[in-house]
């Protein structure tokens, strides 16, 4: 099997750590971003060749990813996925205004700076850009209603790229997993508790990209569910507000 260069954001935890993982058994080469810093992570994934702090709720978050890449002479890249994300569980009304713009910087922004500043490096691949979604673009998600809304900008950011840049973008949108991300945005842990294992969800998400499905859900149920919010979306509003009375 030919060997990918492959970078993950968000790689430090959840998700992004799990495909760091498998990519890694493959023995393929890493770029794994992430905001935390290297001392405090652990496994033998994270290293000075292997590694790139960045914040991607910053403007110079891409420069520091190409920073990296020119350092480790890393000239194309086979799949960069925009795996990154943060959230907030609770009303719009009760979210502090920062954390809005960090939901926005992070979900929304990075992908559209990402993509502009390793074009190049990905059609030198003619690999593929990945977006990591979720089926919260197309279904109500009370107390979630800022990401969800990034998550839907995020949809449409891949759907255009793919006509006017003629780029090849892939979206997957995987259901409620259960990550460290619920615990940092103040789900109680019984809340998560159906949430699907990382790992699985991981494997999932592997596998989609092995495929050439421009836009894929990840699991049957979560299928079903984009399919009805996206199109049977005022009958699925009205149940939703009355299941909420």
């Amino acid at each position: 099997m030919v060997k990918k260069t492959v970078l993950i954001t968000g790689a430090t935890d959840g998700i992004g750590r799990a495909l760091a993982e498998i990519y890694g058994t493959r023995g393929d080469r890493l770029v794994l971003v992430g905001r935390r810093g290297i001392g405090v992570l652990e496994g033998g994934l994270f290293t000075a060749d292997t590694y790139c702090r960045a914040d991607l709720s910053q403007a110079d978050c891409a420069e520091r990813v190409c920073e990296f890449l020119k350092i480790q002479k890393i000239e194309a890249v086979d799949l960069a996925i925009q795996n990154a994300g943060v959230g907030y569980y609770g009303s719009v009304a009760g979210q502090a205004a920062e954390s809005i713009r960090e939901v926005v910087a992070v979900n929304v922004l990075a992908p559209v700076r990402l993509v502009y500043a390793l074009a190049e490096q990905v059609k030198q691949a003619n690999g593929k850009h990945v977006f990591i979604g979720s089926m919260a673009h197309a279904f109500p998600c009370p107390d979630y209603a800022v990401y969800a809304a990034s998550k839907e900008a995020l949809n449409a950011l891949g759907r255009n790229l793919r006509i006017e840049g003629d780029l090849n973008v892939q979206v997957i949108h995987p259901g409620a997993t259960r990550t460290g991300m619920h615990r940092k945005i103040g789900l109680a842990p019984e809340q998560a508790e159906g949430f699907s294992p990382v790992d699985r969800v991981a494997d999932q998400i592997v596998r989609a990209m092995d495929g050439r499905r421009l836009v894929v859900t990840v699991g049957l149920a979560n299928a079903w569910g984009r399919f009805l919010g996206r199109f049977f979306d005022g009958l699925v509003d009205a149940l939703m507000r009355r299941g909420a009375r």
